[in-house]
Parts: structure tokens; C-alpha cells; sequence
């Protein structure tokens, strides 16, 4: 039943980017609207999916790859939704959905079962820590697509092509100013959480292990992202400049997660 609502939700997210790869390629601000209300249905399978994870396993999906990645996932579609109330943001689920997809498959293909051990992995310190991290990851990726955006929108300006980019992304100041939002609220939520996690593993009498792919995920997604936010700040830093650093934090990030899951040796435990 779990895997079978997630499903349906990653099937409601598919059509939910057709819908906006239409809406592009027609500029129909209709079809952006379709999208959006799919998009909605299919996160509220979502969320009953890690409903029902609870009532099963009577814990909540914050351990394990599987539960982590279907939380993750459901978090920053809360987050795109937000951002797709504004004008500005229709579009933002181009960019957004595929990585949620691609998160929410893989928590149905690694199996949605708490890890075998969850000995440690509770109380409300390690829920809150866990909980900020991945809203801090989810308000960053939208910074990263508000960036993408804004340098597909720059170099139709820069080329004179007054096609499909040009009238239905916004403009670059709005592109600019979002992703400089989400990533100063994104890193602070994600320093506040990485904070907690250091306090939780103190507080449980473990030592702090900068080698453990948690740990070293974390880690690396503050220092690309903070170097993004201080490139704003460098002289003629703020733009095209901005953006690309923007969109190598979310690569590199990306990368490294990928990395780190290969060769981790408790992939079932590593987010």
C-alpha cells in the first residue's frame, strides 16, 4: 500500500511535468495552472504514503535511505508549490520535478522499510534536526532552479531570442532576487539543522565522525552553497556570475551525493 501511493504520487508528478513541458512550449499559462493542481494531487498521495509508513511501523520516515528520500522529496514539493503561487515561479517544476521523481523512485526501488536498527534514531532533538536539514536541502534546490532559469532567460536576452524563454520565464531581476532568497533561507535552515545534528550525536555520547557520508553530505552541500552565497558579494558577483555558482553547488552536491551512496557502507542508512 505505501509503495503503491508513492507510486501513484510519482506518476502524478510525470504527468505533472508533461504538463509543464507543454505549458513551455505553448507559453499557456492554462496548462502551467493544470500542472500545478496535478502536482498538489499527487503530493497529498505523497503524504499519505508516509502516513501510512507511520501507522505501520509506528515511526516516523525520518531513518533509512528508502523513508528519507520519499520525506525529501515530499518536502520540496511542498517547497516548489509554495513558490509556484507567485507568477514567477510557474514554471519552477521544469527544473524541480525531475530530481523529485528521481528521489521518490529511489526511496519505492531501495525499499520503504525503516532500517533494522533504529536504535538511537529518535526523540524529538533527532526528528528536529533531521526535519531542518531537509527543508534546508529542498529551499536550496529551488534557489538552484530559480538560478537554472536565470541563466537560460540571460542568454536568450544576450542572443536576442524572443522565443519561449523569453515569454514565459520571468524576468532576471525576479530570478535573481528569488534565488538569493531561498539560498540565504535554504543555508540558515541547513546550518541550524547540520547544529542539531552535531548537538544530537554529543548529547548520545558518540563522537562527530567527518568521515561518515552523512556527515560529509552535509558538510560539503554548506560549503558549495556558502561559497555561492559569497560570490554575491565579491565584486561583480551578483548574475550570470551568481547564477552558474548556483547551479555548480547544486552539481556538485548532486554529485557527491551520488558518490557517497556508492560507496557508503551502510547505504541503507545514508540519505
Amino acid at each position: 500500500m505505501i509503495a503503491g501511493l508513492l507510486g501513484l504520487a510519482v506518476a502524478g508528478y510525470a504527468v505533472a511535468w508533461l504538463l509543464q513541458l507543454q505549458s513551455f512550449s505553448r507559453a499557456e499559462d492554462a496548462v502551467s495552472t493544470a500542472s500545478a493542481r496535478v502536482t498538489a494531487g499527487a503530493a497529498l498521495a505523497h503524504l499519505a504514503a508516509l502516513v501510512a509508513f507511520g501507522v505501520a511501523h509506528r515511526t516516523m520516515p525520518l531513518a533509512g535511505f528508502g523513508p528519507t528520500a520519499a520525506t525529501l522529496s515530499l518536502v520540496t514539493v511542498m517547497a516548489l508549490l509554495v513558490l509556484t503561487r507567485r507568477a514567477e515561479g510557474a514554471l519552477a517544476g521544469l527544473f524541480a520535478l525531475p530530481p523529485i521523481i528521481a528521489l521518490a523512485g529511489a526511496a519505492i526501488v531501495a525499499g520503504l522499510e525503516p532500517p533494522q536498527s533504529v536504535s538511537g534514531l529518535r526523540g524529538a532533538l533527532f526528528i528536529f534536526h533531521v526535519a531542518t536539514v531537509l527543508l534546508g536541502y529542498a529551499i536550496l534546490l529551488v534557489g538552484s532552479v530559480a538560478a537554472a532559469m536565470y541563466l537560460l532567460q540571460f542568454r536568450a536576452l544576450k542572443q536576442k531570442e524572443f522565443g519561449n524563454v523569453f515569454r514565459s520565464f520571468p524576468s532576471l531581476e525576479t530570478l535573481d532576487r528569488t534565488s538569493a532568497i531561498a539560498l540565504a533561507v535554504g543555508l540558515s535552515v541547513l546550518t541550524v539543522g547540520l547544529v542539531a545534528g552535531w548537538s544530537f550525536t554529543i548529547s548520545a555520547g558518540r563522537s562527530l565522525v567527518l568521515t561518515d557520508a552523512d556527515v560529509a553530505f552535509g558538510l560539503l552541500t554548506w560549503a558549495v552553497y556558502g561559497a555561492a552565497i559569497a560570490v554575491r558579494y565579491t565584486p561583480g558577483g551578483r548574475g550570470e556570475r551568481a547564477a552558474g555558482m548556483t547551479v555548480f553547488a547544486f552539481v556538485a552536491s548532486a554529485t557527491a551525493f551520488a558518490l557517497l551512496r556508492a560507496i557508503s557502507t551502510t547505504p541503507e542508512l545514508f540519505l
